[in-house]
């Protein structure tokens, strides 16, 4: 296929676009907020959250134009999800019900008989220093037979998918969104009370397939232990290089965005 020529750098224009689009998500969820770690960053190697959230150093290896594009792709997925939940879900399950009900009423119809849908929350761990947003909990009953469930949406490629769920499926060796769901776990059970169960939802970008996956509620104890470890490791500093740890995974440090602070062994 010949590459035309446009007119008009459209690409370019998105790409400008996505860039003040990130800059204000920044300004919005993290300005004035830089001494937390991110829940986000469980699981990761523990250098890069000492320059992420102790140093505060400046990103210098970052994401290239495609690459910022596809996780948008991802951003937009998640907020499709949740906004089905929080909006048109509900708004139906209401119509269905009796349509000469005031809004309020069938509100609370629904809570009733069904499940009440929180997204997007701001969680914070004191003791650990740890803020983060979950993606969904959804509560289910009401009073001593309400359950909560926390649910984590990952976007992936069809490669990943068939990593993850294909026939010749590999043995993921790392934990990094159980550690990330089970982060925003301890802060649920601290907030509600209670965990009735958390899953990972992930949604394939190439073919649009979705798979919901189990997480153990063992890993809210192990992210505990993860953040707490982290806490005490970076009193002493900035810590060595530990294959497992630091990083966790050798091929991490190539896309770390403080690849330049870090200059890891080769």
């Amino acid at each position: 296929m010949i590459k035309v020529h446009s007119p008009i750098d459209i690409e370019g224009i998105y790409n400008d676009y996505l860039d003040e689009k990130q800059e204000q998500n920044r300004i919005n969820r993290y300005e004035g907020n830089e001494h937390w770690y991110h829940a986000s960053g469980a699981g990761s190697c523990s250098r890069k959250l000492y320059f992420e959230s102790v140093e505060k150093v400046q990103p210098t290896n970052l994401f290239d134009e495609r690459t910022k594009r596809l996780l948008s792709l991802g951003n937009l997925v998640h907020e499709d999800i949740q906004n089905s939940l929080t909006h048109t879900r509900n708004r139906e399950l209401y119509n269905r019900d009796n349509n000469k009900d005031s809004l309020l009423e069938k509100e609370i119809k629904n809570k009733e008989k069904g499940t009440e849908f929180l997204v997007e929350g701001e969680v914070k761990i004191e003791e650990l220093n740890v803020r983060g947003f979950y993606d969904i909990v959804a509560k289910q009953g009401v009073r001593e037979q309400q359950e909560v469930y926390l649910y984590d949406i990952k976007t992936c490629g069809g490669w990943s998918w068939k990593m993850k769920f294909g026939r010749n499926k590999k043995i993921n060796t790392s934990i990094h969104y159980e550690l990330q769901l089970g982060t925003y776990g301890y802060a649920i059970q601290k907030q509600f009370g209670q965990l009735d169960g958390m899953y990972l939802y992930y949604y394939n970008k190439d073919d649009s397939k979705m798979r919901a996956v189990q997480v153990p509620l063992t890993y809210v104890s192990r992210a505990y232990l993860f953040w707490r470890n982290i806490n005490d490791e970076h009193k002493q500093g900035l810590p060595e290089f530990r294959t497992g740890i630091s990083p966790v995974q050798k091929w991490q440090c190539n896309y770390c965005q403080f690849l330049d602070h870090c200059n890891p062994p080769r």
